[in-house]
């Protein structure tokens, strides 16, 4: 009885509650109140952007009822609480109800640059969505690049670009970043679309940019030269480039009429055949620093014409050649010039010479032939060990061949071949011997210098200071000339020297041969190593001081 009652009971109260619930829906159906904020387009759910460097296309996933879009960027970052318009650099799209669908290209952008972006959906009958953003909140835009080409010495560089663009300055960074250089432009470089930028360091790496405002428009990796001599032009030559003839035509052709010839170090330039410099032209063959010399391996050289000089600079010129089909050569000479020629100087500096079968230097023939000055400074020159030519050589008929002046300075001569310099039957100025080092000289009564049988020599003497004369291969003689003076300041001959006639007063004689004076002169070391030499750190060559 009890369980039944019970269940009763709960039936009962459950019908009455149900009851109750139904009278209030019917009486309040209408007052229920909703929140407006949820009556709006939804915001755009995904976007992606493909940017180049002063536009990028935006595309979306499109929403329902929308009639348009409005797009915001920013400099600066973009959310909720930043009112339209407000950030750096903010430009914003489609307000003319312009932006119906998607993609959409965004113009006016500034290279290398990060932008945030953001973007609303309208409706004339509907209120706008909230700011919908990319995931990752921003994009970049690519660096732009308007510079067409540029141009590099060792301190300065040129840059073009398109005539009249928009930009206002151009930075010059080095490798740490570091601003070197900040140029306005000029309203005549925009004009011309150009700028010369100097005052660099040789041999550095820079970066140059060319900026609108914070826009990068152009960027530039370069690395400036080795100093070169001044000229009219530089030919930089490139490993694997050829040093031949129509590189001297092409320049001539130009009007060029000083030149230098840039050799990277490390290369090699070899040619079978013989370069003829252009009359009037004249020409610095100029080894780019590194750890070794450029090499120039040519069958020689002919300076036919007029010319104020040629040229080697920091190079290894050798008679070691290689001909064209990759089989090696041995050629005679560097110069052996016949046909006329007038030269202000042919000068070797810093220059390794060695190899020739004959002879660096030559004159011969019957036309006639002037060079001012031949000079060796710093060098090391290794001449040939037979004797049939000189060192320096002039034999043209009836003296039609003349070299004026003759200087070696701080330099070192291994073998000379049958003098250091024949001049047969000429009147010339001067020769000079300062600093050097002489080793393994002359043949079996061969002369220092010989002007032959006639008395000829030059008209200002001979000087020698802080000479050291090392060895002959023979027994041979000093002087055969006028009876010009032979000027000797602070030099000195070894046992190994031996002169047996026409001697030179005033060397000092060293009580000793070259293995005891210096450390393998048989391997061409030539480095002092008698602490008890007077001339130990002030005579012969300088690179062979006692240290």
């Amino acid at each position: 009885m009890k369980a039944n009652k019970l269940k009763y009971i709960a039936l009962s109260g459950a019908f009455m509650l149900l009851t109750a619930f139904a009278t209030i829906s019917c009486d309040d159906a209408n007052d229920w109140t909703t929140d407006s904020s949820y009556n709006r387009l939804f915001s755009v759910p995904k976007m992606s952007v493909s940017a180049n460097a002063t536009d990028a296309e935006l595309t979306w996933s499109t929403t329902p009822g929308t009639e348009y879009y409005i797009i915001e960027i920013s400099l600066d970052s973009l959310y909720d609480d930043v009112a339209m318009g407000t950030g750096k650099g903010s430009i914003i799209y489609g307000e003319d109800k312009s932006i119906t669908k998607s993609p959409y290209t965004l113009e006016g952008l500034y290279s290398d640059s990060k932008y945030f972006i953001r973007m609303k959906a309208f409706s004339s009958n509907t209120p706008e969505s909230k700011w919908g953003y990319m995931s990752d909140f921003s994009f970049k835009t690519r660096t732009e690049q308007i510079f067409e080409k540029f141009s590099v010495s060792h301190d300065k560089i040129t840059l073009y670009w398109p005539a009249n663009s928009t930009a206002d300055r151009i930075e010059i960074i080095d490798t740490n970043g570091t601003v070197v250089k900040s140029i306005i432009l000029t309203s005549a470089n925009l004009e011309d679309g150009t700028i010369v930028i100097d005052g660099l360091t040789p041999l550095t790496s820079y970066t140059a940019i060319l900026y609108n405002k914070e826009s990068k428009r152009g960027v530039i990796d370069f690395t400036t030269t080795a100093k070169v001599p001044d000229a009219d032009h530089t030919a930089f030559l490139q490993a694997g480039d050829s040093l031949n003839n129509d590189l001297f035509t092409t320049m001539a052709e130009a009007g060029y009429q000083t030149v230098n010839i840039a050799l990277p170090a490390g290369s090699s330039y070899y040619n079978e055949n013989n370069i003829n410099i252009p009359d009037g032209m004249s020409v610095t063959f100029f080894g780019l620093p590194g750890e070794t010399q450029a090499i120039i391996g040519v069958k020689g050289i002919d300076i036919a014409g007029t010319h104020s000089f040629i040229k080697f600079e920091n190079v290894e010129i050798t008679g070691s050649g290689r001909k064209a089909d990759g089989n090696n050569t041995t050629n005679d000479y560097l110069f052996n010039q016949s046909k006329a020629a007038t030269v202000g100087a042919i000068e070797f500096s810093n220059s390794f010479i060695h190899g020739f079968k004959n002879t660096p230097v030559r004159l011969q023939g019957s036309d006639e032939k002037i060079i001012n000055l031949v000079k060796f400074e710093n060098c090391i020159v290794y001449g040939a060990d037979a004797r049939t030519y000189s060192l320096i050589h002039v034999d043209a008929s009836k003296g039609k061949g003349k070299i004026e002046n003759i200087e070696f300075s701080k330099t070192t001569i291994v073998y000379s071949g049958k003098c250091l310099v024949y001049s047969r039957n000429t009147d010339f100025t001067s020769l000079i011997l300062s600093d050097c080092t002489f080793s393994k000289l002359l043949g079996s009564g061969d002369y220092l210098l010989d002007c032959d049988k006639n008395g000829n020599g030059p008209s200002q003497g001979v000087t020698i200071t802080n000479c050291i004369f090392g060895s002959t291969l023979a027994e041979g003689k000093g002087i055969r000339a006028n009876d010009k003076p032979v000027e000797v300041t602070n030099s000195y001959i070894t046992n190994d020297m031996k002169i047996t006639g026409n001697k030179i007063n005033d060397l000092i004689t060293y009580d000793g041969g070259e293995t005891d004076l210096f450390k393998d002169p048989s391997q061409y070391d030539f480095t002092i190593i008698d602490g008890s030499f007077a001339g130990k750190t002030n005579c012969g060559d300088p690179k062979w001081y006692m240290k």
